[in-house]
């Protein structure tokens, strides 16, 4: 007769009861998730140098004698980088989604938070938290360093200029607009190579591709163009645009409304 071997099994690790997924802890884990990862640090430096930087070697460039005046001309030399490191962010913003579909992180993510729409909407909220707390400090900073360097009484302005701070104020929402969009977009397409070449080539290149075509009704259009609905807010002279500044507000309202709406869906019907 043999003796049954006995082997100790360790005991099944079994949770205390009572915890809870709260929106703050969906918060916090995006918080943790956006700056674990050494190419957001990057990524925000490069876009933020890049802005500043090109801002104020215009502005350093802008010879005294071309008889420019304006604050919207003034305003054009001191944020010309803002536009190109929108790039910058645009693609940081994909990569928060698609990350973690291209590693299977996205898995235990969804676990956690079975009903998904939330962390869509954590992932925007911090995100856009973090680039508009940036790039505010960025434009103002960068708007007080260009004013220092233009040599030019013409181009003098300040903000106590009426829509001086309105159109500074523009500029950060046009790029906190655009990182809720790539968020959007990211989630939507899943791929990191088909949403920023989506995102650089139908939001960034066609509408400026489309004024070139000889029918009337696409300049008509090209305005609402989810890249253009923006441009209003940046100017301080908003006379003579196709959008006024609450037909632009409206209309970014409405692509957030639609882009989310159809990445929602497509994140509660679709496997992760």
């Amino acid at each position: 007769m043999t003796a049954a071997a006995m082997t100790e099994r360790p005991a099944a690790y079994v949770p205390k009861g009572g915890y809870r997924l709260t929106g703050a802890g969906l918060l916090r884990s995006e918080w943790t998730k956006l700056w674990s990862l050494r190419s957001t640090w990057i990524v925000l430096l490069c876009a933020v140098v890049f802005a500043a930087g090109l801002g104020a070697l215009i502005s350093a460039s802008v010879p005294s004698d071309q008889g420019l005046s304006g604050s919207d001309t003034a305003l054009s030399f001191a944020m010309a980088g803002v536009s190109l490191s929108s790039v910058f962010i645009a693609v940081l913003g994909i990569l928060t989604v698609t990350g973690e579909y291209s590693t299977g992180s996205i898995r235990s993510t969804m676990s956690a938070a079975p009903k998904r729409l939330g962390v869509l909407g954590a992932k925007a909220a911090v995100y856009g938290a973090v680039v508009a707390v940036l790039f505010a400090a960025m434009v103002f900073l960068t708007f007080f360093l260009s004013q220092a360097l233009l040599d030019d009484p013409a181009l003098s302005v300040s903000l106590g200029d009426e829509g001086v701070s309105r159109a500074l104020f523009g500029y950060v929402a046009m790029i906190v607009y655009l990182a809720l969009l790539a968020i959007a977009l990211g989630s939507i397409l899943r791929n990191s190579a088909g949403s920023i070449a989506f995102y650089i080539g139908v939001i960034m290149i066609l509408p400026q591709l489309a004024t070139i075509l000889p029918w009337d009704w696409v300049a008509d259009v090209v305005p609402y163009a989810p890249g253009n609905v923006p441009n209003t807010l940046v100017l301080v002279d908003t006379s003579g645009q196709a959008l006024g500044l609450g037909e632009s507000w409206l209309w970014m309202g409405v692509w957030l409304v639609v882009a989310y709406g159809l990445a929602g869906v497509l994140l509660k019907r679709r496997d992760v």
